[in-house]
């Protein structure tokens, strides 16, 4: 993702910070019942709004990436996801070993700099982006047939914060991309089904974003196999 100017700074060391918000908001429709989803937070101020749009669909855990390691090993921890972040995600590597113990052996969502350390681990790389976008509503083109896009369609627009990418000739084979920029030269969201694993460069928590329940809700179904064809994007 790289700096971003409205991001928090935190010096000197890391205070063990983990909360529960322990019930799905009243009202939701949640895909079944989550056991519990560790969200790992690398200290951004998106991290809130994740969390509460997370949990509209059950129970939520937040902890620092320092903390977060010996959580992800409870059963209970049913599924990892990853927040945004400042910095690049080499910067991270306690959830770059976090990804690699769990990856395939429990589902993992990624946004924005978790969408970006996901693919670097997959062998994917990242580069600074032509224009750098802090707030900007833009149009995708996303696969109709895709799991994340399910019962949506276009125009879609989505809430991007980032002035990193991933290169486009260096994503790997055992992903499928679902969504990119009007261009096609930026990949803002993929799927893989076998491993169980999604990923959003754009803020699907964002405002900015349209449908951003709908596409959570769709992946959590798809994470638990519940309710969700699974139809793999070609």
């Amino acid at each position: 993702m790289q700096l971003r100017p409205s991001r928090r700074r935190h010096r000197g060391r890391l205070h063990a910070r983990v909360r529960t918000q322990r019930e799905p908001n009243q009202g939701s429709s949640s895909p079944g019942h989550l056991a519990m989803i560790l969200l790992i937070d690398h200290r951004d101020s998106f991290t809130r709004n994740l969390e509460h749009l997370l949990s509209e669909f059950g129970e939520v855990r937040v902890a620092d990436r320092m903390e977060a390691a010996p959580l992800a090993e409870e059963d209970e921890t049913r599924i990892l996801a990853l927040s945004p972040g400042p910095g690049r995600p080499a910067d991270y590597p306690e959830t770059r070993r976090i990804y690699q113990r769990w990856r395939g052996r429990k589902p993992i969502i990624g946004v924005c700099l978790g969408f970006q350390l996901m693919l670097e681990e997959e062998g994917a790389r990242t580069r600074r982006q032509d224009t750098v976008l802090h707030g900007a509503r833009t149009p995708i083109r996303f696969e109709p047939g895709s799991i994340t896009y399910q019962g949506l369609s276009e125009p879609l627009c989505v809430g991007r914060y980032h002035s990193l990418q991933i290169a486009p000739p260096s994503l790997p084979d055992n992903v499928a991309v679902t969504a990119w920029d009007q261009h096609r030269r930026v990949p803002l969201s993929f799927e893989s089904l076998d491993l169980r694993l999604f990923g959003f460069q754009y803020h699907p928590e964002s405002f900015l974003t349209d449908h951003g329940r709908e596409l959570i809700g769709n992946i959590l179904s798809a994470c638990l196999g519940q309710g969700t064809e699974r139809r793999p994007v070609r």
